[in-house]
């Protein structure tokens, strides 16, 4: 096909494309964002935010068991970690389920057939960790 009665089009194209998109300097523009945002007040909040976190957490009773469950985490096979994340899917669907014994009835069933429903699918996922682990590993090779 002739394309050659577009050529006044794609020049146009051209010409705009080099006024709208000036030559610059990419890392030297990401250095001068950084140093404004840098001098913020609103990252100055952040940052001390995040060091009263930091200290805290250095300091908190959880901290090490935290920790354990996390290197323990790191450890375990897939078929463990599916596992685990049925497991705690059924006690987090059952807590809110004790959660709403404790409140009034007004919305009906509507209330507890989600967390039923995600109860009895982390309970299946928890008994059916280890086929799940072997097809997602013949998914990943």
């Amino acid at each position: 096909m002739n394309r050659r009665w577009l050529a006044w089009w794609f020049f146009a194209e051209d010409v705009v494309a080099h006024l709208a998109n000036p030559r610059t300097d990419a890392s030297a523009a990401d250095a001068d964002v950084r140093a404004a945002i840098r001098a913020s007040r609103l990252f100055a909040s952040g940052q001390t935010l995040v060091d009263a976190v930091e200290n805290a957490w250095r300091g908190a009773a959880v901290r090490r068991p935290v920790e354990w469950v996390a290197r323990a985490w790191r450890e375990w096979s897939l078929s463990g970690c599916i596992r685990a994340i049925g497991a705690c899917t059924s006690v987090a669907a059952t807590t809110v389920l004790m959660l709403q014994i404790v409140e009034s009835p007004e919305a009906g069933p509507f209330r507890w057939i989600l967390p039923v429903s995600f109860g009895v699918l982390g309970a299946a996922v928890a008994a059916a960790a280890d086929p799940i682990a072997r097809a997602w590993g013949d998914r990943q090779a």
